[in-house]
């Protein structure tokens, strides 16, 4: 029997759609065209949920693929729809992964909601080989810090590419899609579903892809060792 989080996501999976965040697979097939990633690649989904972006990259890529999730129910929920995943249960600030692992790492609509940010950003950076990529999709503030909510802290744009810089990545695409944060918005309102967490924010929303150039976040005090 699945629980009240399994059920509530199934729940806004009927009325909304596959990928529970502003643009879906079409946001992810942009980033992909930046990437240019070759067959075999090793990638990642940072906070995968139950699985639509890996679902979609198993349909159409021939990628070794991985998710991480904080939610078991939603991790249940992803393993039965996905064949060639590898699914591990973890938090973004504390990845279950060695150095250097992955090709690419997909992060998608869920940074916001992250506690530790900077922590989050030096795992990110960790499990990046050189040269391999980051991919963030997510709302921002347009004015310094937003705040949506106690449990909320965004970063401004300025913020998150200063601190993507100082870990050695170079941005390679940065894009607003304002018009899909509303038309998500809309949906999930029409689906019963409150944001207003968000209300009144600033806020934006961002497609980034940026390339890993080198490995500095020990030099910048992280500290973190390989992760079995």
């Amino acid at each position: 029997m699945m629980n009240d989080t399994a059920c509530n996501w199934l729940e806004i999976h009927d009325a909304v759609g596959t990928c529970l965040r502003p643009g879906g697979p079409a946001l992810t097939e942009r980033a992909l065209e930046v990437c240019d990633l070759p067959a075999g690649s090793v990638v990642a989904d940072i906070g995968c949920g139950a699985g639509g972006t890996l679902l979609h990259l198993e349909r159409t890529r021939f990628f070794r693929l991985a998710g991480v999730d904080a939610s078991a129910p939603l991790l249940a929920v992803a393993a039965a729809r996905l064949e060639t995943a590898r699914l591990v249960y973890g938090r973004a600030e504390n990845l279950p992964f060695e150095q250097e692992t992955f090709d690419a790492l997909f992060c998608e609509c869920v940074l916001s909601i992250v506690d530790d940010k900077p922590a989050a950003l030096d795992e990110f950076a960790r499990v990046v080989k050189d040269g391999g990529f980051l991919v963030l999709s997510d709302v921002f503030s347009k004015g310094g810090h937003g705040n949506g909510g106690d449990a909320y802290w965004l970063l401004s744009q300025e913020e998150l590419l200063d601190s993507l810089s100082q870990r050695g990545f170079t941005v390679l695409l940065w894009e607003v899609h304002d018009r899909l944060l509303k038309e998500f918005a809309v949906r999930m309102i029409f689906a019963g579903k409150s944001l207003l967490q968000f209300s009144g924010c600033g806020l934006s929303y961002y497609l980034l892809v940026a390339r890993k150039e080198q490995t500095i976040f020990e030099a910048a005090g992280n500290g973190r060792e390989g992760k079995s």
